[in-house]
């Protein structure tokens, strides 16, 4: 700084984290603006209280290691800030949130030990070392093609028993004021610890799940995205409380008379007691000629998302849930092969997302038809794995292998992308060999999804290939 010392660390930690002033603006939420960090930076202005928890949140530090002097310096307030009724806070609401945000933080830097941990409470279910837990029947005898599977709606199903709002859960909870707590995890985690990527959308609940005859039937009712993270964070949230030490080291592992929430929500396959959201996780395979078979992985951003960040995941995976709120999208939406051409095209191809705001998409053009076509003429075959659960968040997965014949797979390839809104994709193609497989889950660098479908992928890579 040509011996000026700087007014705070705010650049610093800005260029560290190779973000521009208005994607710190962005990630710090409306209605901030690049100008208003670039104030900040300059010491021109102090943020409140409030914008400094989001600033901490962005950059993954604590309040005090933004290097803003205790007292704001003198100013007129702006309009932007006038939209928080106060600029500061109780030390006791402080340390509340201080100590939420860095349980949540070493939550999500271990949440591969912790999977392995959850699942050591449920051992009869266990999905070898995934992470994974699946109930009785939940992984077929073989891969079942997309084709077979049945989904139904049942758009009266009753409502699940928890909510996220029982005390159980509420214990998981920082202080908001010195006499409220906050409410929903949700809630907490927009205010105190955002990613990017963090919006309420429609999505379906799983009901129930059966495999027989080499064929599949799924049934559905409805949820949000937000209504599931309200009763599945706080049950990771609370292992995390209670098996980390300080340093994120496990120091216990603990019982589910250790985990109350946990004990709440009691067996973790009936689907009645709590909102289930299932994911598709996609492992993406190219098939070559003899061994030249081979996969593909996506590190996400831990600033991008809110579960499993920097971990690798196979690609593409996405929540089950309608792309547009439309009834003619809502029908063409519900079919897993159509959820994952949309996370295909959104993860490797860089198109936009469909939030659940636009029109319907169109799956007779672009991508879509070239997998459809390909699907169509053998060149490409889709099966499901099965279904189980991340033995930390009890979330849903559906688990299932894209196989894709060389030509069709290296023409797509052409327009990857190498970054998208979650994170990176890999550059570099995994060996689908046991060496390569083993390693890679040997290495606790892959979520529990990833995980469940590259062991599932393996055990059955002959009927596969």
């Amino acid at each position: 700084m040509n011996g000026i010392e700087a007014p705070n660390r705010l650049a610093e930690l800005r260029q560290a984290a190779a973000l521009t002033q208005q994607e710190v603006a962005e990630r710090v939420g409306v209605p901030v603006s690049a100008g208003q960090v670039s104030r900040w930076e300059r010491g021109e202005q102090a943020p409140s209280l409030r914008y400094r928890h989001r600033l901490a949140a962005v950059f993954g530090v604590g309040v005090a290691d933004l290097g803003i002097p205790s007292a704001p310096l003198p100013r007129q307030r702006s309009s932007a800030e006038d939209w928080f009724v106060s600029d500061e806070q109780d030390p006791r609401v402080t340390k509340s949130q201080d100590e939420w945000r860095r349980t949540r933080a070493l939550l999500n830097q271990n949440r591969h030990s912790l999977s392995q941990v959850a699942a050591d409470l449920y051992p009869e279910h266990r999905l070898a070392g995934t992470g994974l837990i699946a109930g009785g029947g939940w992984i077929p005898e073989q891969p079942v093609d997309l084709a077979r599977i049945e989904l139904s709606e049942v758009p009266d199903a009753p409502e699940p028993v928890l909510s996220g709002g029982e005390r159980e859960a509420a214990r998981m909870l920082p202080d908001q004021t010195l006499t409220r707590s906050y409410d929903r995890y949700t809630r907490a985690v927009r205010d105190l610890a955002p990613p990017r990527l963090f919006e309420d959308r429609v999505s379906w609940r799983l009901l129930d799940v059966d495999w027989s005859a080499g064929a599949g039937r799924m049934s559905f009712g409805d949820t949000t995205y937000f209504n599931a993270v309200d009763v599945f964070e706080p049950c990771a949230h609370e292992l995390a409380y209670v098996a980390l030490d300080a340093d994120g080291g496990l120091a216990a592992h603990p019982h589910m008379r250790d985990l109350p929430y946990r004990k709440l929500i009691g067996s973790p396959f009936d689907f009645a007691r709590r909102p289930v959201m299932p994911a598709i996780s996609t492992l993406t395979i190219r098939r070559g000629a003899g061994d030249d078979v081979s996969f593909l992985l996506h590190r996400r951003d831990p600033r991008a998302v809110a579960a499993a960040g920097g971990m690798l995941q196979v690609i593409p995976s996405g929540i089950f849930q309608p792309s547009s709120l439309m009834p003619a999208g809502r029908a063409a939406d519900f079919d897993l092969w159509r959820n994952i051409q949309r996370e295909f095209s959104e993860e490797l191809l860089g198109m936009p997302e469909c939030d659940g705001h636009g029109r319907p998409v169109d799956y007779t053009s672009g991508p879509f038809a070239v997998l459809d076509q390909a699907r169509a003429d053998g060149r490409l075959t889709v099966h499901c794995l099965g279904v189980a659960l991340d033995a930390l968040t009890l979330v849903g997965e559906i688990l299932t292998v894209l196989v894709v014949d060389a030509p069709v797979f290296d023409s797509l390839a052409a327009d990857f992308v190498e970054r998208n809104d979650e994170g990176t994709v890999v550059a570099e193609r995994f060996p689908f060999t046991e060496g390569g497989v083993r390693g890679l889950l040997d290495s606790g660098s892959v979520a529990p999804a990833g995980a469940g479908c590259l062991e599932l992928a393996w055990r059955w890579r002959d009927v596969l290939l």
